[in-house]
């Protein structure tokens, strides 16, 4: 670099030198310098002295063109404009929501010579919706003094935080220019309002319109576990959320009871896909003893910060009654192995009071086939005590008929008081057995059958031989005459 730079300051003189006239130039001394291989050599700036002169001899009008090249004009302006800066946005859409990426940038140009140029502080700054004053929006770029093009405008510099208005919390219009300080003035970009070209993306303040997309609960998402449920039980509501800002949305479960109203408010995460919400018995009390046998409604509400959504009120839970009566053991069977459809069955279960008082209890028997669902058999009362439980049979029923044959059959109780469970209807039962397809009730020697069917076709049977006898008989005579009668 030091030999570059010596080598530079000699050629300036020499040129200089030349063009005056004035001096005379002596002829070089030649210096030599030994090598370390004991021979001799000239040193380059030696070399390159004689290279000139030998190309103003020469070429001279090479010499002077090379002249041109080299020669630099003494700088004499001292005058500082202050350079234009301008917002650099070439997209065509400027209704956007907050979500929609941007790309907007700055760009300066700077007609001053470089010896005087300054480096540049940008910042973005922004009108936001009912202002009425302009705040900075982003942080401070540098724009060096090198950099820019031969038409001293520089490159657009964006802003790598701004690549959304997702930030923003009020919508509507808001204009954007860009700030800049070189260390003595301050200004922006709104002061090139009649020198601004937004056909080619530069623009002293750039105009746009920013909406929110609010978030939304899918109704058909809805849905509360379980349904119906005891007053006591861990009950979950669920919904899935939507939201293309994915901001983090305050969502609010409503639960109508009568006049009043129960309100839970929580934070959830959303995102474009949906994301889920569940509230649950563990965020609040909801139901107590007194809302047993009674129907609820809830709905949910979702706030963002900007705009509220509310669903449709929807229905549960249903809050089971309160329980009277404990059941068990649920029982069925044929009076043999055979489970003919003809034959008795047996039926029954166990109940007692879960109250200190006995329960008054009907109980209905149904079975459950393809040609028979939900028939109703028999039905009866018994007072259920409240120590031990009894049992309430259905003894000698004969539900089935033919239709019924090579069927399994189910079978469910339904009792006048809830359960256990606060439920009136026992779950349905299903035997694995199938209903037999024998069509006769009874055995060929079965004392009925010998008297209803064989002795009646025995004597049939002897009648009808006495007939035919008879007949053959008079038929023989009648053709024993006819032949004496024609000798």
């Amino acid at each position: 670099m030091r030999r570059r730079l010596v080598l530079l300051l000699v050629v300036t003189c020499l040129f200089t030198i030349v063009a005056l006239g004035t001096i005379p130039v002596p002829p070089p001394k030649r210096v030599t310098i030994s090598s370390d291989d004991g021979g001799i050599r000239s040193p380059d700036i030696d070399n390159f002295i004689r290279q000139v002169e030998s190309w103003k001899n020469n070429y001279p009008e090479k010499f002077d063109y090379l002249k041109k090249l080299l020669f630099k004009e003494n700088f004499t302006t001292t005058e500082y404009k202050r350079p234009g800066v301008w917002v650099y946005y070439t997209d065509n859409k400027t209704n956007l929501s907050r979500s929609d990426e941007v790309k907007i940038a700055a760009v300066v140009k700077n007609d001053n010579p470089i010896e005087i140029r300054r480096v540049l502080y940008l910042t973005m700054e922004a009108q936001e919706p009912g202002e009425k004053i302009f705040k900075p929006l982003t942080g401070t770029q540098i724009q060096q003094v090198n950099e820019y093009d031969e038409n001293n405008i520089s490159f657009p510099r964006g802003f790598p935080e701004l690549k959304s208005f997702v930030f923003l919390k009020k919508m509507g219009d808001i204009r954007l220019r860009i700030r800049a300080t070189d260390g003595q003035f301050d200004w922006s970009s709104s002061e090139q309002k009649n020198n601004d070209s937004p056909a080619n993306g530069f623009y002293y303040e750039l105009p746009l319109k920013i909406h929110n997309n609010p978030p939304e609960i899918n109704t058909t998402s809805m849905a509360v576990y379980p349904n119906p449920a005891r007053w006591d039980d861990y009950i979950e509501y669920r919904a899935i959320i939507v939201d293309k800002e994915q901001d983090m949305v305050n969502v609010t479960l409503h639960v109508f009871k009568g006049d009043k109203v129960i309100n839970i408010t929580k934070p959830f995460p959303s995102s474009i896909g949906g994301s889920q919400i569940i509230f649950s018995t563990k965020d609040a009390k909801l139901f107590n003893e007194s809302d047993a046998d009674k129907n609820f409604t809830y709905r949910f509400s979702s706030d963002d910060g900007i705009n509220t959504t509310w669903t449709n009120i929807s229905q549960g839970p249903r809050i089971r009654p309160n329980p009277k009566i404990e059941v068990s053991d649920f029982k069925a069977a044929c009076e043999d192995d055979n489970y003919y459809w003809w034959q008795n069955y047996n039926f029954g279960l166990k109940a007692k009071s879960q109250g200190v008082e006995p329960v008054n209890l009907t109980v209905d028997l149904y079975i459950d086939t393809p040609a028979h669902p939900g028939k109703h058999i028999a039905s009866q009362t018994v007072l259920v005590p409240t120590n031990d439980s009894i049992n309430i049979p259905f003894k000698g029923k004969q539900p089935f008929d033919v239709a019924d044959c090579n069927q399994t059959f189910g079978y469910y109780f339904k009792y006048s008081a809830p359960d256990q469970d606060g439920r009136s209807q026992s779950n349905m039962m299903r035997s694995t057995k199938v209903i037999n397809a024998r069509l006769v009730e009874y055995g060929i020697f079965d004392p009925i059958m010998i008297i209803g069917n064989l002795v009646p076709l025995v004597i049939l049977t002897i009648l009808g031989g006495a007939l035919i006898e008879r007949s053959i008989l008079r038929r023989l005579i009648t053709s024993m005459k006819f032949a004496f009668w024609r000798r």
